[in-house]
C-alpha cells in the first residue's frame, strides 16, 4: 500500500513515540505530515522518526486522557485545511493518507486493500435528517475515526467542494460534523458523492477488560500479549496502554530522545 500519515497530535510524547515507533516497523520510509496542537514537545521525535513537523494555527483540544484535533466549525475547517496542504505538499505522491492519532497501532503490513474511497471501523450512524438532505439510504455511517485511510485524490476532490457546504443546515440536522473530525471527514465524502464503509484490515481494540480501560490496569502484559487478543488486521484503534505509561518507559523514552532534543 502507498501510505502516507496525516498526523495531529500534542500532551501524550510517550503515546506519540511508541506509535510511531511501531508504525515504523513495517513502513520505515512512508512520509508522515505531524502537526503539535497544544504543545511543544514533539518535535524530537518528528526527527527521530522523520516526520514533516509544523504547529497548528488553530488549535484542538488535548488534555492527559484524549485528544481532539477540532471541536467547533472554525477549527474543523482549519484542520480540513490542514489535511489539504498535507495531501498536496508531504504526502502528494501517497495513494492512501491514514487518520493517524496516538491511539492507532499497527500490527503487520496492510495486506486488505481499502474497498472505499474513505475505509475504516464503522461506527454510528447519522441522523436520518442529514441522510434524507444528503438523499442516502438509511444504513450510512461514519467511518472517519483513528485509523481510517482514505483515497488522496478523492480527499482532494471533496475538499474543493467544501466551500459549498452550507454548514447551518448541517448543524440543525446532525451538529456531530462541525464538533467531532471523524464526523467531518466522513462527511464531506458523502457530501461529494463519494463512497465510505468498513476496512477490514483494520478494527477497535478488544479484551476482557476493557471495562478498565481509564487507567494501565486496562492493559494488562506486554504488547504481545495484547496483540494477541486481536483479530487478524494490520490496524488497531482504542490502543490505548502509553496514555498511563510507566516510569519506566517515561525514561526511557527520554533516554532515546536525547540526541534529538
Amino acid at each position: 500500500m502507498n501510505l502516507g500519515l496525516f498526523y495531529q497530535a500534542g500532551v501524550r510524547y510517550v503515546a506519540c513515540y511508541y506509535a510511531l515507533k511501531q508504525f515504523r516497523k513495517f513502513y520505515p520510509n512512508a512520509p508522515v505530515a505531524m502537526y503539535e496542537d497544544n504543545t511543544d514537545i514533539l518535535l524530537p521525535i518528528a526527527k527521530k522518526y522523520n516526520c514533516d513537523y509544523k504547529k497548528t494555527l488553530i488549535r484542538g483540544r488535548n488534555d492527559p486522557n484524549s485528544g481532539r484535533p477540532a471541536f467547533d466549525l472554525k477549527s474543523i475547517l482549519s484542520w480540513m485545511d490542514r489535511v489539504y496542504e498535507a495531501c498536496t505538499t508531504v504526502l502528494s505522491n501517497t495513494e492512501y493518507v491514514m487518520n493517524f492519532e496516538d491511539d492507532v497501532w499497527f500490527l503487520r503490513e496492510v495486506k486488505k486493500m481499502p474497498k472505499y474511497d474513505l475505509s475504516g471501523i464503522g461506527g454510528v450512524g447519522w441522523k436520518p435528517e442529514l441522510l434524507d438532505y444528503l438523499k442516502l439510504s438509511r444504513g450510512h455511517g461514519i467511518f472517519g475515526c483513528g485509523g481510517s485511510v482514505f483515497n488522496r485524490e478523492k480527499y482532494i476532490y471533496a475538499y474543493n467542494k467544501v466551500k459549498d457546504i452550507d454548514w447551518a443546515i448541517v448543524e440543525k440536522l446532525d451538529n456531530r460534523p462541525l464538533e467531532w473530525t471523524d464526523s467531518a471527514l466522513t462527511y464531506i465524502f458523502l457530501n461529494a458523492g463519494l463512497s465510505a464503509g468498513s476496512w477490514e484490515d483494520a478494527d477497535q481494540y478488544r479484551h476482557s477488560n476493557i471495562p478498565h480501560m481509564g487507567d494501565r490496569l486496562g492493559w494488562p502484559g506486554s504488547m504481545d500479549d495484547l496483540a494477541k487478543e486481536q483479530r487478524d488486521v494490520a490496524v488497531v484503534h482504542c490502543w490505548k496502554p502509553y496514555y498511563y505509561p510507566s516510569q519506566e518507559e517515561i525514561n526511557q523514552v527520554d533516554k532515546d530522545l536525547e540526541n534529538y532534543k
